[in-house]
């Protein structure tokens, strides 16, 4: 599994080509939850306590993330569950690299581990994409939700040397959109070079003493195009291996 240390970085990718929304703070959150270890008991009181807009989840089935909806939705916080099965095709879901999807979900035969999105904004439309296979790594995608004036790509890339590929799919996805992009996830990589030009604001490392920016282990990221930026925190939590990153945009 992956170190803790984590690194917010908001990149500006340009100007947007339609009229902002009315002023408003809009609330995200990425993180990667490290099932089969943690269940949505233990998530849902961090993000109640956090109390996003829309959160982006990684390592997470498709069971989990409606049932932590529901958790959420007991606490007075109506999500809408978004599953973002990573399902790789017959042939590369036999492979030996994809063996590992199947444990944390006891999906039966029908790979249901991968992305999920809760939002609390409406649901315009959702797919979940597929990178190239690869033998080196387990299959990896991301998934586009639009939420109306908004679009949100939840991403989780590969290691072995395979994020580097995916990267690029990812700028390329982002370079199409029109309006105002965030992008969640974990990246599995420091440099997010190829996404633009980077200005990062923010470092919480997984210690309470401070870490340049930039520091080995940061791979979790928030990367937004046509909002500003209000705030950002990556509390500790013990739930997970990774620390959930929270930003707060101007829209």
């Amino acid at each position: 599994m992956i170190a803790r240390s984590v690194l917010l970085v908001v990149l500006l990718l340009g100007a947007c080509t339609v009229a902002p929304a009315p002023a408003s703070v809009l609330r995200v959150m990425t993180w990667n939850v490290l099932t089969a270890r943690y269940d949505p008991a233990d998530w849902a009181p961090v993000i109640a306590a956090q109390r996003p807009d829309v959160v982006a989840l990684q390592e997470i089935c498709a069971s989990e993330a409606t049932a932590l909806a529901a958790l959420l939705r007991a606490r007075g916080l109506v999500y809408t569950a978004v599953p973002g099965p990573v399902v790789p095709s017959p042939v590369e879901d036999a492979a030996p690299v994809n063996a590992a999807l199947r444990r944390p979900c006891a999906d039966r035969g029908a790979v249901t581990y991968g992305l999920a999105l809760l939002t609390r904004l409406p649901v315009v439309a959702a797919t979940t994409v597929l990178f190239a296979p690869d033998r080196r790594d387990e299959q990896r995608g991301y998934q586009r939700v639009d939420l109306g004036g908004l679009v949100v790509v939840n991403a989780h890339l590969g290691l072995n040397g395979t994020a580097g590929p995916q990267l690029a799919t990812l700028a390329g996805v982002v370079a199409g959109e029109r309006g105002p992009v965030v992008v969640l996830g974990d990246l599995n990589r420091e440099d997010v070079g190829p996404l633009g030009s980077l200005t990062p604001v923010g470092s919480s490392p997984d210690r309470a003493t401070s870490t340049p920016i930039g520091g080995v282990g940061a791979i979790d990221h928030v990367l937004v195009r046509g909002l500003g930026v209000v705030g950002a925190d990556a509390p500790e939590v013990p739930v997970s291996d990774h620390r959930p990153i929270v930003a707060e945009l101007s829209r």
